[in-house]
């Protein structure tokens, strides 16, 4: 696919189109954005000011972090690998050990191996101050929503590496001719505006999608005042395409 069959391919964040840009070729329209923030209660000044999890050396069980569950904990080290060698991808592996170790020592001991959604709850039910989560784990969230913020961290003692994983609508390379066609129309529908606007609240209430349009956003942050912190994690000018382990 080429980028000139993309419908208002300019309300799409410039980073999701380039990392999914290969010798000319668009592997896919991107539709939604995830990736691994710190959720946290506000009304702890250490989380809200904090950068690096590192700056915690000294703290054990602050956050619900799955950190022995095979999946997430693939990811965690990834993010440390990425965080650790600045780079978004980083193709080398490295001495995690450590500061799995760490993290391990964060996180809160009887949910190390919950899902992601167990995490989410947990932290509802009043454990811990934050966790670690996907930003639509927030639409799982009642008692605590209120008090509730996101941000990206880093997961070692170097700078952030802003990066996410891109949910993308895509053809399979087989597809030629007048159904290639067809199926560019669908993955539109899909990609656009008013779709994504519509799955982003079910029943009056917000699902915290993140959003690789940036339209939407207009609107939902004046019905819900979390999506403006998913807009500026959405935005970031320093933000790449994550192309490790999947979620």
């Amino acid at each position: 696919m080429i980028l000139s069959k993309v419908q208002n391919a300019e309300d799409i964040f410039s980073f999701a189109l380039e990392d999914l840009t290969v010798n000319g070729k668009l592997y896919g329209v991107p539709v939604f954005l995830c990736g691994n923030f710190l959720i946290y209660d506000m009304g702890s000044t250490e989380l809200a000011e904090a950068e690096h999890l590192t700056d915690f050396r000294d703290e054990s069980e602050l956050l619900v972090i799955n950190s022995e569950r095979d999946s997430n904990r693939a990811q965690y080290i990834y993010e440390v690998l990425a965080d650790t060698m600045g780079e978004a991808n980083p193709m080398e592996s490295g001495d995690t050990v450590g500061l799995m170790e760490f993290i391990d020592r964060l996180a809160v001991d009887a949910h190390k191996r919950d899902d992601d959604t167990q995490v989410a709850l947990a932290y509802d039910a009043g454990i811990g101050k934050g966790y670690i989560g996907f930003s639509e784990s927030l639409r799982l969230l009642s008692k605590r929503i209120s008090r509730t913020g996101i941000k990206s961290i880093s997961f070692s003692d170097q700078d952030n590496i802003a990066r996410l994983y891109v949910d993308a609508a895509a053809i399979n390379s087989k597809v030629k001719g007048p159904r290639f066609e067809k199926c560019t129309e669908l993955v539109n529908v899909i990609a656009e505006a008013d779709v994504l606007s519509a799955l982003s609240v079910q029943n009056g209430a917000a699902q915290y999608l993140l959003l690789a349009r940036k339209t939407p956003y207009q609107t939902l942050r004046e019905g819900f005042p979390l999506y403006m912190e998913l807009e500026k994690l959405a935005s970031n000018d320093y933000n790449h395409v994550i192309l490790g382990p999947m979620p």
